[in-house]
């Protein structure tokens, strides 16, 4: 063999050595966003949905757009009403972007505010843990269910299965017996970590994320000078020290990390988070985690679009 051509084999074997290595390498970006009651003109029912005004099409129209400039492979969605307002955005505003699989589930929400998907991986299985009791151990006697829901979305990626918690907590409004609803919230986190358990049980290395709103502030607030239970419970470390799951923007200044705007109700707060599991947080691709806050395009909701990347694969 010539040297010309000895050059050309070694080339050759290395650009299938890097291509090898990459092959099932891809960067996944996931965003979860409360779309602030999204309903459409149709009533049900058997719900409050009349009690808020239908979603304009100009709101709808900048969500998409906030959606466009982020770019994200996933979406998961708080108070939406039905899958159907997801397709008609991804048709109308989306269309070319690739969001095929789309779904919505029902909650507990009496005010028909739903949890939903949109995604560029297919969709493999949806699971619903709304009818599931939920304790808190420093309050026996009592039980709760999820406020909506805990939806557990496995999403055929490639390989392992990418397993998504979309959550939306119990709004901070007073219930009987429970000031702020810190005690439901807390119940609903304890649930939340337990399904995160039960699936790391049974596969340590999973790819898991826990996304959405959590309707509770990061404990360091100073002018606040009070505790976020809810928030304290899920960053708090197992039994043997080990951490369950991590806050992706942990260790982001705080006015970064503001998610819902304020308003009347709530000043401004961190109410969004993304959790992953000990796997899928080493594959965060650095840097990539944020919040989008361009005030044209985050016009359609009173919460900010948060989102992250993670390099997925061998």
């Amino acid at each position: 063999m010539t040297k010309p051509a000895v050059r050309c084999a070694l080339v050759y074997v290395i650009f299938a050595v890097l291509f090898a290595s990459n092959a099932f390498a891809k960067a996944v970006t996931v965003m979860t966003y409360n779309v602030e009651n999204m309903v459409d003109v149709f009533d049900d029912p058997y719900t409050t949905d009349e009690q808020v005004e239908v979603k304009r099409r100009e709101s709808i129209e900048a969500i998409a757009k906030a959606i466009a400039q982020v770019d994200p492979d996933v979406v998961v969605f708080q108070e939406l009403e039905n899958e159907y307002l997801l397709q008609a955005m991804a048709d109308s505003f989306l269309l070319g972007k690739g969001y095929k699989h789309i779904a919505c589930q029902r909650t507990n929400s009496s005010r028909g505010i739903n949890l939903g998907v949109m995604s560029r991986y297919p969709i493999d299985r949806l699971a619903s843990y709304r009818f599931r009791e939920l304790t808190n151990p420093e309050y026996p006697g009592e039980t709760w269910r999820f406020a909506r829901d805990a939806m557990h979305i496995t999403l055929d990626i490639g390989g392992s299965p990418l397993h998504l918690l979309d959550v939306h907590l119990k709004s901070n409004s007073s219930v009987p017996g429970d000031k702020q609803s810190m005690k439901w919230r807390c119940a609903e986190v304890l649930g939340i970590k337990r399904i995160a358990r039960d699936i790391l049980t049974q596969q340590p290395d999973a790819l898991l994320l826990v996304m959405g709103d959590f309707n509770s502030n990061i404990e360091t607030r100073p002018e606040q000078n009070r505790p976020w239970p809810a928030t304290q419970l899920m960053r708090k470390p197992e039994a043997d020290g080990s951490a369950l799951l991590y806050d992706v923007h942990d260790g982001g200044a705080y006015e970064n990390r503001v998610s819902i705007k304020g308003d009347s109700r709530y000043p401004a707060a961190v109410f969004d988070y993304i959790y992953a599991s000990p796997a899928m947080h080493k594959r965060l691709i650095k840097d990539s985690q944020n919040v989008y806050r361009d005030k044209e395009l985050t016009s359609g909701s009173d919460h900010l679009p948060v989102y992250a990347s993670f390099e997925i694969g061998e």
